[in-house]
């Protein structure tokens, strides 16, 4: 994405501009489409999911978590044990055929054939455990009332039809305090793209709140754009002489998408609102093409009174593309955002945008 489209962001105030899309939000996440088209990893295509380590096997079903419908896989980590089980119902994975997303078709044969016999060999769903063994692990399956060990070759096979990762996993991205959080899977999908890092290598903190800096980064991040090809120049803000993300906020200054922070400074490190980054999160999505007109502006909230005028009709767009909810009907615009909220909020975005 270079100026001739993100010139579009100038019109944020009427949100008029680019093509318009009717989208669903809340669906399943394709994955392995929005990394490809970020280019940043190779598709796998050969899965030997027994020469890969614990924590990538982990960070690989939570990702995949992403594909299947609401409920359709469970993980259920347990940290004191080292240990996570997977379980995902048979309908779920022949459904996953039927719909086109499951990334290994040539597997659909054998398991129709095979559905009755799993039926009465697994039950209604298929429950595999792995446990740590120092970076590598253990894998058992529930078969028949109790747990048995897997091989390496059953173990490949089942993996073809549950995971949804064909890419190469980015190094690192472990994060200890999101494991079994709500937003985890967003996260490390996230993680894989670019868009996010950690606070430190293995934690994330994902209760933290999102500063203006933090969110400029990570919408910066999402554009496309580079931070030495397109930067023209300081901001306007006189407070970002020692701030890392200096060069990334002038260019977003520079094609409207931060038009919501007034004033002679930015305050980078100020925690940053729910309408703030609703105006800046719309900017980005129309910068991209998204034509609110035709996708609809309206705004439910009951508590519109609290908030700024030129957020109500921003708000309303996200609301309607299903990337942000409220609580009781409200959307609480002076609230601060969690790391873990905008993490899913960004996900999303990138979703509808790869569609």
């Amino acid at each position: 994405m270079r100026k001739s489209v993100l010139a579009g962001a100038l019109s944020i105030a009427y949100l008029t501009t680019g093509f318009g899309f009717q989208v669903q939000a809340q669906g399943h996440i394709e994955v392995s489409s929005i990394v490809h088209e970020k280019q940043l990893f190779a598709a796998t295509n050969t899965i030997q999911v027994q020469g890969i380590s614990y924590q990538d096997l982990y960070k690989m079903f939570i990702i995949s978590k992403l594909e299947f419908l609401e409920a359709g896989m469970t993980l259920i980590p347990n940290k004191s044990q080292n240990s996570f089980v997977v379980k995902i119902p048979l309908k779920t994975i022949l459904q996953s055929y039927e719909d086109g997303t499951n990334l290994y078709t040539e597997g659909e044969d054998e398991f129709r054939k095979s559905y009755e016999e799993f039926n009465k060999l697994f039950g209604e769903a298929i429950q595999l455990k792995f446990i740590q063994a120092g970076q590598a692990f253990k894998a058992e399956i529930y078969a028949s009332g109790k747990w048995e060990a897997l091989s390496g070759q059953d173990l490949d096979e089942f993996f073809k039809v549950i995971n949804r990762v064909d890419f190469d996993l980015k190094a690192g991205g472990y994060f200890t305090d999101t494991i079994g959080h709500w937003a985890e899977s967003y996260v490390q999908l996230l993680y894989q793209v670019g868009i996010i890092n950690g606070t430190s290598e293995t934690t994330f903190n994902p209760n933290g709140q999102v500063t203006r800096g933090q969110l400029a980064a990570m919408i910066f991040r999402t554009t496309g754009l580079d931070v030495d090809a397109d930067y023209e120049g300081p901001a306007t803000y006189t407070d970002l002489h020692n701030f890392w993300g200096a060069k990334e906020v002038a260019i977003l200054q520079e094609y409207g998408l931060i038009g919501i922070f007034k004033g002679d400074t930015f305050e980078p490190n100020k925690p940053v609102t729910r309408e703030e980054m609703a105006y800046v999160t719309a900017s980005l999505l129309v910068a991209k093409g998204y034509d609110a007109k035709l996708i609809g502006m309206n705004n439910t909230f009951v508590d519109q009174g609290q908030m700024q005028e030129d957020t109500v009709k921003p708000i309303g767009f996200l609301q309607q593309l299903g990337l942000i909810g409220g609580d009781g009907g409200k959307f609480n615009p002076k609230g601060n955002l969690t790391r873990a909220q905008f993490s899913k909020i960004m996900a999303l975005v990138l979703s509808i945008s790869e569609e």
